[in-house]
């Protein structure tokens, strides 16, 4: 499930950049906005979460003999007009998956942030180095949820979001843009034109039974600067 590269592709190793753009976010907001025709993207490797740092035996035991992490590349592109950030994120997914339908979950992507130093990515963040992750799952629509976390099994849901996503699935490819405000209003990460923060993703094949902490997921914090 590899996107497919682009004239704008930048390859791993490169620096991650949030272009400046003009747009406004409702713009960008649209998957299919020409506005993200000149945004370069960055094909990001995804892995399977460890079985072992799974909260419960029940889980464990149940994948143990399954494979997690269906999906193992994702494009990404960023932008910011200097008062929000979005993110275009497409990855590959033969099956359109929008609710709980027997064996099968919402699909889901989420982006992940540390709140403090280099907080432990495998882990969802640690007691003293909590993370904050913008969240967004097929069920939930246009809505997105703001989260906090502090290791496994301590996810969090802010009572408010200003978060804003659209998706669209369309011949086996997921196209979603998420993005939010610069300025943080307590709601997490605090974001600057000029500055860099890091950053990571996660998918989830709902169509294979993922959910929760069963994902995809980029395996280290990559660097994004937001151009200033």
């Amino acid at each position: 499930m590899r996107p497919s590269l682009g004239p704008n592709t930048l390859l791993k190793g490169d620096a991650m950049q949030a272009k400046k753009v003009t747009a406004e976010a409702k713009v960008l907001l649209d998957p299919a906005s020409s506005a993200w025709a000149k945004v370069p993207a960055e094909v990001i490797s995804l892995g399977g979460t460890p079985l072992a740092q799974q909260p419960s035996g029940y889980i464990r035991t149940k994948w143990s003999d399954r494979p997690i992490g269906n999906v193992r590349s994702l494009s990404v592109k960023s932008a910011h007009n200097g008062k929000e950030l979005l993110f275009l994120l497409e990855w590959r997914d033969p099956t359109e998956n929008n609710d709980y339908v027997a064996r099968d979950f919402p699909d889901g992507a989420g982006i992940l942030f540390p709140l403090k130093d280099d907080a432990p990515l495998r882990t969802m963040g640690s007691e003293n180095q909590p993370v904050n992750a913008w969240f967004w799952r097929a069920d939930l629509e246009d809505e997105a949820q703001n989260i906090t976390a502090k290791g496994i099994g301590t996810v969090e849901k802010t009572e408010k979001s200003s978060i804003a996503t659209r998706a669209q699935w369309k011949d086996g490819t997921w196209k979603l843009t998420i993005g939010r405000p610069l300025s943080a209003n307590g709601e997490g990460v605090q974001l600057q034109p000029g500055k860099t923060v890091k950053v990571a993703f996660a998918v989830w094949d709902g169509a294979s039974g993922e959910r929760a902490g069963i994902k995809s997921f980029s395996k280290q914090w990559q660097e994004l600067t937001l151009e200033g």
